[in-house]
């Protein structure tokens, strides 16, 4: 037998029927959706050692200060290379 899963808060309950509604299922369905796609992200993620999470810190925040100097359109989504379809042009 499958064990099972209870969920008692309504906030969490209301949300998945309301999901469900939209998306023609059933809570079951949107809730299992919802944890297949959010499993790969979950292992994906990885620990730092402190030292790690100093550098990646100092790294975001020098971005971050350096930011406010980008000057307009000189980065680039390459829109310019594809059609309004997609299309390479």
């Amino acid at each position: 037998m499958a064990k099972r899963l209870i969920i008692d808060d309504d906030e969490i309950v209301d949300i998945a029927e309301r999901m469900a509604r939209r998306l023609g299922t059933t809570p079951n369905d949107v809730v299992t959706r919802l944890l297949r796609e959010a499993e790969p992200r979950a292992s994906a993620e990885i620990s730092l050692t402190p030292a790690q999470q100093a550098d990646y810190d100092a790294l975001r925040a020098l971005v971050k200060d350096v930011a406010r100097f980008r000057q307009p359109g000189a980065t680039s989504d390459h829109s310019d290379f594809y059609d309004e379809n997609g299309l390479p042009v």
